[in-house]
């Protein structure tokens, strides 16, 4: 097998025997005389009965409607892979909307329509989601920016994919079914463990392929080839990612947090210089790495203690990565990336205050249960952990962990009712008498609302 260069754009490279010119016609003879690979045994052996009568029947309309229809992209690579996450990716060529719209009907499904993209997407019954597309090829306007979509065919939608290893497909056909078409020795490279871009221009193209190589080198455990790393380096050389919008750059960042090993991924785009792009002075250090590895650490934690807590993991990594840049960097990254306010306002806040809550919260020395409280109290979940990360304390570790799992929960049973009722006048003073007494709480003063109500007492007593 031979892959060659050839000239044109940002070192446009197609992945093909030398000897071969490229053409639609030596694409088809390709289809025709390559020795096929029939998937079906596969497919029977790992693919749920539910997922399989969703490929049957989808091959059935297929056929009665006279089209050509494949399973394609992430969902061929990731059967082949024997992996059991498995998304329903269908091309179907030239007529993929009015598939869509007959499957939906056929099936009693819900239809979503993208026809921007002339995509769809089916909901099963049952909740399957089946994503449809129309055979396609597409054109950038200029590097960075979102695809305008033309119609092509199938050999032309294969070719405008990111990696060889998400470029295979299987028909669905009565009499073709299973049968595997890889135009761009996709399986070659998924043996072997290597992400491969299809050509030269795929990163000018779309820069955010390249945080796209780095999340399925970190998913599959691959190799990035050579060539595909160097035109990685030209583009972020190039500069490429400043024409992207921080929408998209965010949407790839999320899903990298995703991976398993967002400390791993985050090492990876640092090899590759990506980090400048979410800011210039973001910068990758052994004492980073380490706090990233303690993040991962104390992340699964607290999702082992509270399974159904709704956190960001995209809010966490991203924050410890700006939390080393001065205030108004992190605002004006904040803003970029669409960070919320409050997030961005707690990042700053605390990071303000870090050196005396790392100091307190890692002393050997006793420190009270309403000092903890009163250091951590109001900051998200997403804050906590990264304070908690920021050093290697056992100490800090477990003052934070008893703050999530008990303090924070604390409650008073003395309410403002209570204090009207013994004639303290509303105002500012509630506040203060109810936090006091919200102390004596978590610091095992007072255990009971009688032991509350005399607390008051005294503390009016002491004021008066």
């Amino acid at each position: 097998m031979t892959h060659c260069f050839g000239t044109g754009g940002l070192l446009t490279a197609y992945f093909f025997p030398s000897f071969l010119p490229l053409t639609i016609s030596t694409i088809r003879d390709l289809i025709m005389t390559t020795k096929p690979t029939d998937l079906t045994p596969l497919i029977q052996k790992r693919l749920e009965p539910r997922l399989r009568k969703v490929l049957y029947s989808a091959g059935r309309s297929a056929d009665a409607l006279g089209w050509k229809i494949y399973c394609v992209g992430g969902s061929v690579r990731d059967l082949l892979l024997k992996k059991d996450t498995f998304d329903l990716d269908i091309l179907v060529e030239e007529h993929g909307l009015e598939f869509a719209r007959h499957f939906a009907r056929e099936e009693k499904g819900t239809l979503k329509l993208y026809r921007r993209f002339a995509t769809a997407m089916v909901i099963m019954p049952g909740g399957i989601k089946v994503d449809i597309t129309t055979t396609r090829g597409e054109f950038y306007p200029e590097p960075g920016s979102l695809p305008e979509v033309i119609p092509g065919s199938f050999e032309e939608d294969i070719r405008r994919r990111d990696f060889t290893i998400n470029a295979m497909a299987f028909s669905l056909n009565r009499g073709e079914f299973g049968r595997l078409i890889d135009l761009t020795y996709g399986l070659d490279d998924l043996n072997a463990g290597i992400i491969r871009v299809l050509h030269g221009d795929s990163f000018r193209d779309d820069p955010t392929r390249i945080f796209r190589a780095v999340r399925f080198q970190q998913r599959l455990g691959f190799t990035i080839e050579p060539r595909t790393e160097e035109l990685m380096r030209t583009a972020v050389n190039l500069k490429l990612f400043e024409k992207v919008s921080p929408e998209r750059l965010r949407h790839e960042l999320e899903l990298i947090f995703k991976e398993p090993d967002p400390p791993g991924a985050i090492e990876s785009m640092a090899r590759y210089d990506e980090l400048r792009f979410i800011h210039p002075r973001v910068s990758y250090t052994d004492e980073l790495k380490a706090q990233l590895y303690r993040i991962r650490e104390n992340y699964a934690w607290f999702r082992g203690r509270f399974g159904e807590e709704s956190i960001s993991r995209f809010r966490i990594y991203f924050g410890a990565l700006l939390f080393s840049l001065p205030e108004d960097a992190i605002a004006e990254t904040g803003e970029k990336f669409n960070l919320s306010l409050k997030f961005s306002g707690q990042l700053t806040g605390v990071k303000r205050r870090s050196e005396e809550i790392v100091r307190i919260l890692s002393s050997p020395e006793e420190v009270a249960p309403s000092q903890v409280y009163s250091l951590l109290h109001g900051s998200d979940v997403e804050i906590l952990l990264i304070i908690m990360s920021r050093i290697d304390s056992e100490h800090l570790v477990s003052r934070i962990r008893r703050y999530l799992t008990e303090y924070r929960s604390v409650t008073g049973e003395v309410k403002g009712g209570d204090l009207k009722k013994l004639g303290i006048p509303p105002g500012p003073e509630y506040k203060k008498i109810l936090d006091k007494l919200l102390f004596a709480r978590l610091d095992g003063r007072v255990q009971s609302r009688e032991e509350e109500l005399n607390l008051v007492t005294s503390l009016v007593d002491t004021h008066d």
